[in-house]
């Protein structure tokens, strides 16, 4: 099965031409409406890469937006289109809207008559087991039947590669959406997830008829039908999950269970969880070995956990003995992501720990930072210090806590820095610096979608919703974008399934 936190490193490391950049303040190259729409595109996914899979919680506007481009840019060059969802389901949290986009995809090549490559997008991005079921339930939410035929085999291509016993675990008929904790009031709010339910395994397979590879998987097949259909008893998979085994305790977990869970965990769901494993009083061995695996660099690279995660870890915990712990792992991934070249300005909100470790985690990756606070107030940056403890001595400045200045500290911070980044609880608008300068927002909070059109801004500036690991590499990629270099291949596009 996909462990989903590589993804986030995935999308750090994921840039093979970011090391050999241009010169800055060279004038690009003139695009012609292809490429600027090209890059257009590519540039509205990143800045939505905080809502992960929440596709539906994106601005009405923006996810036509984001359709229309996609479609565009299929005629124009389906080969790269092709490329860009493969890199955006796996490389990315955005799942959901890889996959809605490979939809979009194979409607258009209909629509204009177009063969070829449709079969193989979809099986591209068709990559974990509840892939095939969640696709199926978009396309007939939104296309509605009948299932061409190249959908049909893109998605018979995934079934036969990802159905085996372990992937049982995903036939419940769930939506297994990933959705960021910023945006669980707007869930409440808009009355839940808004997404079509996927297929069960037993009605992708009836409907898209894979060829099974060997007699073990066409008896799986055999399975899931007869289960879909009431006539066989579930059978748990082999090798089950912790998360699994705790379910069928049907109780609240103790500390007898926490000791025999800990060992089978992935370190991210044990950082996710270190609360509860003081609230069950753990032995303080089992604690020393939750220690020693956050202690350990290589273990702490692979899980792809990076600052601002490990942030919200420390201060969900009671208990100061994990604090020291945290704030050394912090450090571990600081050299996977990509360096942000020439002086960046960083302006941050003050009133928020969130803002402030995200800002000083992208300062590490600045080849130049300058670090302001809301008040105006510089800070210094202190190469390959943890942010979590960068957060302590930002603490020690004793800035007020009634208001701020926003942007109206830049201006006086500003001397020719090559791009300004503004890290806040809520957009606090444009700054004003010289029109060629690009500025990049990012705000904690959901602004909704009844707030208002948002304020006008430079054409190079762009406002990001959320504060995740997975958007520390957005400014690099954007950048690189914006000289006609992409994070991907042609060729990754085309392979499939």
């Amino acid at each position: 099965m996909e462990r989903p936190h590589v993804r986030v490193r995935a999308l750090a490391s994921a840039q093979s031409p970011a090391r050999r950049r241009p010169v800055l303040g060279r004038v690009p190259r003139s695009r012609d409406r292809r490429e600027r729409r090209i890059e257009e595109l590519f540039v509205t996914a990143l800045t939505h890469i905080g809502f992960e899979d929440a596709l539906f919680l994106w601005p009405e506007p923006e996810r036509d937006r984001f359709d229309a481009l996609l479609r565009e840019a299929t005629r124009a060059d389906p080969e790269w289109t092709a490329a860009f969802l493969a890199w955006l389901r796996a490389s990315t949290p955005m799942r959901y809207p890889a996959l809605a986009g490979a939809a979009a995809f194979v409607r258009e090549r209909l629509d204009a008559g177009r063969h070829g490559l449709s079969r193989q997008v979809v099986a591209s991005v068709l990559r974990r087991a509840d892939d095939p079921g969640q696709f199926l339930g978009h396309w007939l939410a939104v296309y509605g039947r009948p299932v061409p035929k190249p959908v049909k085999r893109g998605v018979a291509d995934a079934v036969t590669r990802l159905y085996d016993d372990r992937s049982l675990v995903y036939d419940t008929g769930g939506r297994h959406l990933r959705v960021p904790g910023f945006l669980q009031s707007a869930l409440t709010l808009d009355g839940g997830v808004r997404e079509a339910r996927p297929l069960r395994f037993g009605d992708v397979v009836e409907l898209v008829r894979p060829r099974p590879r060997d007699e073990r998987q066409a008896e799986l097949f055999r399975h899931v039908i007869e289960r879909r259909r009431g006539r066989a008893e579930r059978r748990p998979p082999p090798d089950a999950s912790w998360r699994r085994e705790a379910a069928t305790l049907r109780r609240r977990l103790d500390r007898d269970d926490w000791e025999r869970l800990v060992p089978s965990m992935a370190l991210p769901d044990l950082v996710g969880r270190l609360r509860r494993l003081d609230e069950a009083g753990i032995g303080f061995e089992t604690a020393m070995r939750v220690a020693g695996r956050l202690s350990d660099p290589a273990e702490m690279r692979a899980s792809g956990l990076l600052p601002v995660r490990l942030a919200a870890a420390r201060d969900a915990v009671p208990h100061p003995r994990w604090r020291p712990v945290l704030e050394r792992a912090a450090t571990y991934g600081l050299g996977d992501l990509p360096v942000i070249p020439g002086r960046t300005l960083l302006v941050l909100d003050h009133m928020r720990a969130d803002t402030v470790v995200f800002g000083l985690t992208l300062a590490q990756w600045c080849a130049s930072a300058d670090v302001v606070t809301f008040e105006g107030t510089p800070f210094g940056v202190v190469a390959g210090e943890s942010p979590l403890h960068g957060y302590l001595r930002w603490q020690c400045l004793d800035l007020p806590h009634d208001g701020f200045a926003g942007v109206e500290a830049v201006p006086a911070a500003y001397r020719g820095h090559d791009r300004v980044v503004i890290v806040a609880g809520f957009d606090p608008g444009a700054p004003d610096v010289p029109g060629h300068v690009p500025v990049y927002t990012w705000q904690a909070a959901y602004s909704g979608r009844d707030f208002g059109p948002p304020p006008d801004r430079a054409p190079g500036s762009l406002l990001f919703e959320g504060l995740g690991d997975a958007a520390l590499g957005a400014v690099p990629l954007i950048e690189d974008a914006r000289r006609g270099v992409w994070p991907f291949s042609r060729a990754c596009g085309t392979a499939g399934g």
